[in-house]
């Protein structure tokens, strides 16, 4: 496929990042893929940064009978949900995915048991979750330091309800550990907490949700490897966790285990992070970065990492932003820009570190 497309039913509906790929979802249910592992297309060799192979740059075409209503791009492993709100799987990966499928290795999705009539998917490292009509909140995959949220003497285990929550609006996943937002605008925390990312104010191992305390209501969260961000109902972020690279916006200081304002240059609608950095995009169209900087992932056509949210030039008008592991990605009317890592060409045929924003997909 052309970077240039003029179809209508190209227009891009959502957008996710995972470890090394990206996942955009089309108005007409079909999804698009680039770069590694949860892409939809058949590697025959992993790519990375230093790798002598080109690997390809166009995008593939997820193979599947059904429309997709979401996506949820993981550590080289995908979910999708179907039209018929059904959970799929595909990608790669060693340890299993708590699935019927034991050490999965495939292009083409396939369908997750034990779950149905559900509306919103999330995919983390080894673990993944969905929340049904109710709000019901089902969790599979690894389940090290009680990142599963339920009792499981099972290191790999099957889907299965977190019981002890009320109903769930949305989730993310970080490294290790899960963050569920309730319908009325509260947050829980469980799993790992060795740099504070549970926001709970200590370092302890959590096995079962427990709520974090913020004196306002959250609209949107998001987890990095270990770190996390949370948008108020005003627009003001939140922050907790790892700030080992500025992360959280802070100069100095290593982390924190509670919820700490960031201060940002204006209302802020959405947010994303990604391996020790964090974008966020303003209710008037701009992004912002900050955090580590190795590979271009800010987006400041520099490697110089940020203690403070800095505005990403050449970027307006976007309406949705991604972050992977060390790259991320921004749909603009007719544009999809990525910039940071591209050792498997995730973001096109841009540079292996793409330093500030490339158009890798354009529709006129």
């Amino acid at each position: 496929m052309s970077k240039y497309v003029n179809i209508d039913a190209y227009e891009i509906a959502s957008i996710s990042c995972g470890r090394d790929h990206t996942l955009a979802l089309l108005s007409s249910g079909k999804v698009m893929g680039w770069g590694g592992d949860g892409s939809g297309r058949q590697l025959n060799t992993a790519f990375d940064v230093c790798s002598t192979i080109v690997p390809p740059t166009h995008p593939g075409e997820v193979s599947s009978q059904s429309q997709f209503l979401s996506i949820a791009a993981g550590h080289g492993v995908s979910l999708g949900l179907t039209n018929k709100h059904e959970v799929v799987i595909w990608g790669s990966c060693a340890s299993g995915m708590g699935s019927q499928l034991d050490a999965i290795a495939a292009s083409k999705p396939q369908r997750v048991a034990g779950i149905s009539l559900v509306d919103v998917i999330v995919a983390g490292d080894f673990h993944f979750a969905a929340i049904d009509r109710l709000g019901a909140v089902h969790s599979w995959g690894l389940n090290t330091n009680g990142t599963l949220g339920r009792p499981s003497e099972i290191l790999n285990s099957l889907p299965g309800p977190v019981i002890t929550l009320p109903p769930i609006k949305h989730l993310a996943l970080g490294q290790g550990f899960m963050l569920a937002l309730t319908r009325d605008g509260r947050l829980y925390s469980w799993g790992g907490n060795t740099a504070g990312q549970l926001g709970l104010g200590h370092l302890n191992t959590v096995n079962t949700p427990l709520p974090i305390s913020l004196p306002v209501r959250i609209d949107k969260v998001t987890a990095g490897a270990t770190h996390a961000l949370a948008v108020s109902n005003q627009g003001k972020v939140y922050g907790w966790g790892s700030n080992n690279r500025g992360q959280l916006g802070m100069e100095k200081k290593m982390y924190s285990a509670s919820p700490v304002l960031l201060t940002m240059p204006e209302r802020i609608k959405a947010v994303a992070t990604g391996l020790h950095f964090s974008l966020a995009l303003s209710h008037t169209g701009n992004v912002y970065s900050w955090g580590w900087n190795g590979f271009g992932q800010l987006g400041l056509n520099d490697l110089v990492d940020r203690y403070h949210p800095t505005r990403i030039p050449g970027l307006s008008g976007v309406r949705a932003i991604a972050a992977g592991q060390m790259h991320a990605v921004a749909t603009a009317p007719g544009n999809l820009f990525g910039w940071g890592m591209n050792g498997a060409g995730q973001i096109g045929s841009a540079q292996a570190k793409q330093a500030e924003p490339f158009s890798f997909l354009t529709i006129v």
